[in-house]
């Protein structure tokens, strides 16, 4: 049973405690490093999940559309850390307390039976995309990174300090296959400044890359 109908047939009692909110385009609709004692289903538009690096760099994660959900790992993780969550438009949700979310849990298998998949998914695309990344060459991870920046609009920022940080690699290396990058026509470097040459040449390249 798909959430929207797991939702709509929840038990009064536990609809009653539903917290309903809208959220203009742009805002946050979650912070990074804050607690978090709630479960979000987004009902309406797209939102997308950011984290930093230890250097401040923003990397874009993953995209949320109509009911998808999140805030569930740190209900059953306190020592989870939250991601900043932005509307990529208006969107709207429900804020549910965790000690309703038990309540629903016992009430309802379905939820239940949702909540279980909806978490052992999450474990399996985080260890699936990371160990695809590990396995990418320096090259690849350039692009990745370069290709990442650019959807969450802060290329102009993206150093080669910040970009070592990112790809794991050392100076000399990131310099040599960011040479590559130059010469295979991806990117070009002046002035301290990344830019993309061909968005369309990227995107093919970074979707043969199968990074989900």
């Amino acid at each position: 049973m798909d959430l929207k109908s797991i939702v709509e047939r929840a038990p009064n009692h536990i609809r009653e405690q539903f917290v309903y909110q809208k959220h203009p385009k742009d805002s946050f609709l979650m912070f990074a490093g804050e607690a978090n004692d709630y479960l979000y289903i987004l009902t309406k538009g797209s939102a997308e999940v950011y984290c930093q690096n230890y250097e401040g760099t923003i990397l874009s994660l993953s995209l949320f559309h109509a009911y998808n959900i999140f805030g569930e790992i740190e209900i059953f993780n306190p020592d989870a850390e939250t991601r900043s969550i932005i509307a990529k438009t208006s969107c709207e949700s429900i804020r549910i307390h965790k000690k309703i979310v038990f309540e629903w849990l016992k009430a309802d298998f379905d939820f239940n039976l949702f909540i279980i998949k909806e978490l052992a998914k999450r474990i399996s695309d985080s260890s699936v995309t990371a160990s695809t990344i590990a396995l990418l060459t320096i090259k690849e991870r350039i692009l990745y990174s370069i290709y990442s920046h650019y959807k969450i609009g802060d290329l102009n920022k993206l150093s080669k300090k910040n970009l070592i940080a990112e790809v794991y690699t050392s100076a000399r290396s990131l310099n040599r296959s960011l040479a590559d990058c130059v010469n295979e026509g991806f990117i070009t470097y002046n002035n301290k400044k990344f830019q993309i040459v061909s968005m369309d040449i990227l995107e093919t390249y970074i979707e043969s890359l199968e990074i989900e």
